[in-house]
């Protein structure tokens, strides 16, 4: 009976769901019965499901209306990156895109990446933003402002939020951003994304023409 649910609902959402519901026994005293986790993860499911198509719906209606937000300028020793992804959903496959600016960020590669088997565009969004938040990381920056043209992710990260698929992820993002004096996140519409949405294009191009030489 349980294996029917599982692959309707998705194991995300129920591995998640249970890691949730044992840490309330844990440290709170608080339990759920198999149908409460079982049915939280449906209503989980759903609301995946039509975040994505929101997310799609939103993305064209800022590209059709609405002012563009001011993008913050970076100060003396402040890093600027816009990052961006590209997802193609028959295949599966993402490209990557970052560019950094200001006077510290002249002095980090700018990123194009692909990736295989990323199942949203979300995910391929959210990838960008580890990937970016990673090599700044790395690259000894105090200072960082992230641009991107995904609401949906901005806002959750803002937030400190997560979903199931993006646990692992989003936790990165969450872990690296606490070496940075000074981190910030911030949406803005692909028209002023251009520069890093083409970076991501393009990696994604490439790994779809080594897939293609492939088979």
């Amino acid at each position: 009976m349980f294996a029917g649910i599982f692959r309707s609902v998705g194991y995300d959402h129920l591995l998640w769901n249970l890691w949730k519901s044992r840490n309330k026994l844990c440290f709170e005293n608080i339990t759920f019965s198999e149908w409460e986790v079982v049915n939280k993860s449906v209503i989980d499911a759903k609301e995946w499901a039509a975040a994505q198509l929101l997310s799609d719906e939103h993305s064209h209606a800022i590209k059709r209306q609405g002012s563009p937000p001011i993008i913050p300028q970076p100060s003396p020793g402040q890093v600027l990156c816009h990052v961006d992804a590209a997802w193609d959903l028959r295949t599966g496959n993402c490209g990557i895109g970052g560019l950094f600016s200001g006077l510290e960020g002249t002095r980090i590669p700018s990123l194009k990446v692909s990736r295989s088997s990323v199942s949203s565009a979300l995910m391929g969004e959210a990838l960008a933003v580890r990937l970016a938040v990673m090599t700044a990381s790395s690259s000894n920056v105090r200072s960082l402002i992230f641009l991107s043209d995904s609401q949906v992710l901005i806002n959750m990260i803002r937030a400190k939020e997560s979903r199931p698929k993006l646990f692992g992820i989003l936790y990165d993002i969450y872990h690296f951003s606490l070496s940075f004096d000074v981190i910030s996140f911030h949406f803005i519409p692909l028209v002023r994304n251009d520069a890093a949405d083409k970076v991501a294009k393009s990696a994604l191009a490439s790994i779809n023409s080594a897939s293609l030489v492939g088979e």
